[in-house]
């Protein structure tokens, strides 16, 4: 399952335990919600079970911060590819 983040309020991370069950997570994390992809929260997310977390390239350059490692920079032709390209469900947050 694919959650579509762009707001970066900490109970979004129980919605996506609660939505997301013991299913396969990623993010796809944008605007605002980029700041999901900082180390501090790298932690909480893989307790979530969040296996795979995209960071959209243009969001991340304007907010200057900080990735984990765990991340991957991508820009909207693979954001796309992600949103159309696979036949997993789509959760937007």
């Amino acid at each position: 399952m694919l959650f579509f983040v762009n707001k970066p309020e900490e109970g979004i991370l129980d919605r996506i335990a609660l939505i997301g069950g013991d299913e396969d997570k990623a993010l796809l994390l944008a605007g605002d919600g980029v700041g999901f992809g900082a180390a501090y929260w790298e932690s909480r997310l893989e307790g979530l079970g969040v296996e795979d977390i995209y960071v959209n390239k243009s969001s991340l350059e304007a907010r200057n911060i900080e990735l984990s490692d765990s991340c991957e920079v991508v820009d909207y032709d693979e954001i796309a590819d992600l949103l159309l390209g696979g036949d997993e469900k789509i959760v937007s947050l």
